[in-house]
């Protein structure tokens, strides 16, 4: 049967932190709780951007609601991807 004890271990000597068990003898289960890693400066951190040879590579929208595709784009891009599947050689042009 396991039951849990908390204690803090310090170089080599353990310190209870609730009423030690009642035996003399005890095979021990140590799990090591550590502190969560804390971002420093995080309110400091600035959004990365590209390096500028590739900026005419990529899209930027500044309007996170509106579709980067129009309806139409987006029909186009799966009859592609569905030739392209099928193995419509036209389909990869």
């Amino acid at each position: 049967m396991l039951k849990s004890y908390e204690a803090i271990y310090d170089h080599g000597h353990i310190q209870w932190l609730s009423e030690p068990p009642k035996v003399e003898h005890f095979k021990m289960l140590v799990v090591i709780e550590q502190p969560e890693p804390t971002l420093v400066n995080e309110h400091k951190r600035k959004r990365r951007t590209p390096p500028p040879e590739l900026k005419s590579s990529i899209n930027y929208f500044d309007d996170a609601l509106k579709p980067a595709f129009s309806e139409a784009e987006w029909e186009a891009s799966l009859e592609r991807t569905a030739g392209q599947c099928a193995g419509d050689p036209e389909a990869f042009k």
